[in-house]
């Protein structure tokens, strides 16, 4: 009775969390008046087209052609538009005040949130031996301001974040009960809507196949089991194509085999933006002679900070049209305590990082004249799927910054952290976990460890706030 009744009340504490972070995401979508976020309109306007409509609009539709960019959101994948569209019918039968009809939009990535809250509330308690390490962690995610702006408006970077939460779920999973029926099943469909997400995002559908293959090939009694890793990865990759297989077909047909819809996206930004926004009059850090450290050591025009310092204010919480600035030094306070966390790490490299661990076993006994010795025995060594996941989370984790540096440097000079939004889950893990090694310096009595880290959590959350009441809603 005792054990079923403190399952009962840890399912009671997930589900208490998720609906305060389902309320606090829908505060914010409350919020903000249209329009108040990055493109919010251009995005809306899919919405709009679907509910007019009754189909899905095609990319060089003039309709939705925005007259400065010269290109519309249809050329990427739009299913949290669809599914927006759905819920502005629903409203639109009970009324048809546009603000509603926005608000009804915005609530798939409130939705969306919920479940990322659950999500990653659940890896906590799967990756973290204690309970409430595995909640700060869901606390930072959830909490971080920057995360909950993404889910307060209109756009793919909810879904992305769900999915990719969804996929370290998917890989924690397989860490404790391997590649399961159920586990491959969950990953298929993840991975599949991931891919209707946000770009950003799919370098966790490359780390998902080089994890898998490193599992088959090694952590099946340390043999290559190449049947099962075909088996296996047919029925994900199979699941895949079905959740969104759909979407890239409909782009190849419309657009002459440009399946991504990012080549015909570009030529019609060349073709229609104003001339200072085409493609070929951008002023970029490639073409003005600077490498990547200088753009990066950059600070244009009236910036007060260069492209680096931006970029991190910016993943913490930056609003409206990126213009709606936390005070720097909060924002730097975020960024102090990250490096902590992440310094934490250093000493425990090996152990969390070395893929290959080497048993090894004494025995001692009495040689012919009585002395004792020690006979050491070393065994082959085990491949850790907990330390490969380590590895693979680190690259997944590195990806999306990799992408915005080249994505500013060469293609749209931008600095916006919530372009490495989608490496929040893994950064913070070892955030997290880089805290939980400076406790075990720092203290060994649990209880201690326990308020510390409830502590950390309220700190978070209490931050939350105050950036929601202080900054963000006081702007409007």
């Amino acid at each position: 009775m005792k054990k079923a009744g403190n399952v009962g009340k840890k399912e009671y504490a997930v589900w208490i969390f998720v609906f305060a972070v389902f309320v606090f995401y829908l505060a914010w979508a409350l919020a903000a008046p249209f329009d108040a976020s990055p493109d919010e309109s251009m995005r809306y306007q899919i919405v709009e087209f679907i509910v007019k409509h009754g189909s899905l609009p095609d990319g060089r539709d003039p309709e939705i052609r925005n007259a400065n960019w010269g290109i519309s959101y249809a050329f990427n994948p739009i299913l949290p538009y669809m599914a927006g569209a759905v819920l502005v019918k629903i409203v639109q039968l009970f009324t048809a005040s546009f603000r509603a009809t926005v608000i009804a939009a915005r609530m798939v990535n409130v939705l969306l949130g919920g479940g990322m809250a659950w999500v990653t509330w659940k890896i906590g308690e799967l990756v973290f031996r204690r309970k409430e390490a595995g909640r700060f962690f869901a606390v930072l995610v959830c909490f971080l301001p920057g995360t909950c702006f993404l889910f307060s408006y209109i756009n793919t970077d909810g879904l992305a974040l769900f999915t990719t939460a969804w996929i370290l779920y998917g890989w924690c999973r397989a860490c404790k009960e391997g590649w399961s029926l159920s586990v491959c099943i969950q990953m298929g469909i993840a991975m599949g809507l991931c891919m209707l997400s946000y770009y950003n995002a799919y370098g966790y559908l490359l780390m998902s196949a080089v994890f898998f293959v490193g599992c088959m090939m090694k952590c099946q009694e340390q043999k290559w089991d190449w049947k099962q890793m075909m088996k296996k990865g047919c029925l994900m990759l199979g699941i895949v194509f079905l959740v969104a297989g759909w979407w890239f077909i409909r782009s190849g047909i419309l657009y002459d085999g440009d399946f991504l819809g990012m080549k015909t996206s570009s030529i019609y930004a060349e073709k229609y933006a104003i001339d200072e926004l085409k493609p070929s009059n951008r002023v970029l850090p490639v073409n003005m002679g600077m490498s990547v450290l200088d753009m990066m050591l950059w600070v244009p025009g009236s910036w007060q900070h260069n492209w680096l310092v931006t970029v991190l204010v910016s993943f913490v919480g930056t609003f409206g049209h990126l213009d709606i600035f936390m005070p720097y030094l909060w924002s730097k306070l975020y960024l102090l305590v990250f490096t902590v966390g992440i310094l934490g790490n250093l000493w425990k490299l090996r152990w969390d990082f070395d893929v290959a661990t080497e048993f090894i076993r004494k025995e001692k006994k009495a040689d012919g004249d009585g002395v004792t010795v020690t006979e050491v025995w070393r065994k082959n060594k085990k491949w850790n799927v907990r330390n490969w996941m380590h590895i693979c989370m680190a690259v997944a984790m590195v990806i999306p910054a990799g992408l915005l540096v080249y994505y500013a440097y060469a293609s749209d000079f931008q600095a916006q952290g919530r372009y490495m939004m989608p490496m929040v889950f893994p950064f913070l893990y070892f955030v997290t976990l880089g805290y939980e090694n400076w406790l075990e310096k720092l203290t060994g009595k649990e209880k201690i460890k326990m308020w510390i880290s409830r502590g950390g959590q309220a700190i978070a959350v209490l931050s939350a706030l105050l950036t929601y009441f202080l900054v963000y809603r006081a702007a409007y």
